[in-house]
């Protein structure tokens, strides 16, 4: 059984000298990230509060601040829920990342040392070891671990935060794709996945900050291709019943 080595966006108690407000969001922000969640997922204040041992009042405020990023949606009765997955607003999310991401992935080359190239290929390793047990969970860490051990290297903040809400957005996205990752890793996509992860880091060995960059773009329009393939099929399916 592979140990995790990232972030896989598990809920737990919140105890620290930081605001009890801050923890329940950093907590929340990691998850719906990390595609914990799936789309039209309701939250109730009660269940979060017991979950994280808090009151209600910093699950309430952490709810609202997250909904202000457009990370949740709050219905007329005021219940906070993950938006529903649609195909226009996939391509959306997917060109913002692909220009934004892409930039910060050429910026952060030339700053990549021997010692960042190493922990790449480690993770690319975990990435590749978790698609071979069917681990779901580790995949979908490993690609997030990959993507910003070299976008931190750019050494921007505003980049990062816009980074950090586009995935935030695409959290519904990440949890139906993994979701269906098990029946896909027993065909022969599973081999392919973390192509693109490879030909990153043959770029930055390379000194190639462009095609870097061009593979850091395919990655994530790969991505895309494959939610579309899937949304138009059951969507097919759900017709044809």
């Amino acid at each position: 059984m592979l140990e995790s080595k990232f972030s896989t966006g598990e809920l737990k108690p919140v105890s620290s000298r930081k605001t009890v407000h801050d923890l329940v969001y950093e907590q929340l922000r990691d998850a719906l990230m990390s595609g914990a969640f799936e789309a039209r997922k309701t939250f109730t204040i009660a269940s979060l509060s017991e979950r994280f041992h808090t009151s209600h009042m910093p699950v309430r405020e952490a709810l609202r601040r997250l909904a202000s990023e457009n990370a949740l949606s709050i219905s007329a009765a005021g219940t906070a829920y993950v938006p529903a997955i649609t195909a226009p607003e996939l391509r959306d999310i997917t060109l913002a990342r692909m220009i934004v991401e892409g930039a910060t992935a050429r910026i952060a080359g030339p700053r990549l040392t021997e010692a960042d190239i190493a922990a790449l290929e480690q993770i690319l390793e975990h990435h590749r070891a978790s698609a071979s047990a069917g681990n779901n969970t580790e995949m979908t860490a490993a690609n997030r671990a990959f993507h910003f051990h070299i976008y931190r290297a750019a050494g921007s903040a505003v980049l990062m935060s816009q980074i950090e809400n586009l995935w935030l957005r695409s959290g519904p996205y990440v949890r139906f794709l993994s979701d269906r990752m098990s029946e896909l890793l027993k065909t022969e996509r599973r081999s392919g996945f973390t192509d693109q992860h490879a030909a990153m880091i043959d770029a930055i060995k390379s000194g190639d900050w462009d095609a870097l960059g061009v593979a850091c773009e395919a990655d994530i329009r790969a991505s895309q291709d494959l939610l579309l393939e899937i949304l138009a099929t059951e969507d097919g399916a759900r017709d044809a019943s």
